[in-house]
């Protein structure tokens, strides 16, 4: 991928503390044009979503070391990014009803990643 493209292209948070599971989907994302920032922790999120505020998405697991959990980094990214597109994952814990924003999907692990990244693009509106 060229540069300048790599600079056009809508930028993705991925919120993951198992290392394996964020580079896969990192790769993943990738590979369907994005580009792709990762933090491994609730705390590292939220510290990205302050630094780059042309944030298109985020994908984060719930459970995570840290003081902010993955519904937490939702509602704060809904906050502070009202159009940005809010993926939510895990294999443990399904949040409640009224949990996550009106504008985030849940996932359960394990999931296929194709299905994911077409949630992300319908969420931006972009398929």
């Amino acid at each position: 991928m060229m540069t300048g493209s790599k600079e056009r292209a809508p930028a993705v948070l991925v919120v993951e503390d198992e290392a394996l599971v964020r580079i896969v989907m990192v790769e993943e994302l990738e590979d369907a044009g994005f580009h792709v920032l990762e933090a491994e922790s609730g705390d590292e999120g939220l510290r990205e979503i302050e630094r780059h505020p042309n944030l298109k998405a985020i994908l984060t697991d719930i459970e995570m070391p840290g003081s902010v959990d993955g519904v937490a980094l939702a509602r704060i990214t809904n906050e502070r990014y009202p159009n940005a597109a809010v993926i939510v994952m895990s294999g443990r814990r399904r949040p409640g009803r009224g949990d996550l924003p009106s504008n985030a999907r849940f996932f359960g692990k394990p999931y296929r990643h194709a299905e994911v990244i077409q949630a992300l693009h319908e969420l931006m509106g972009c398929g």
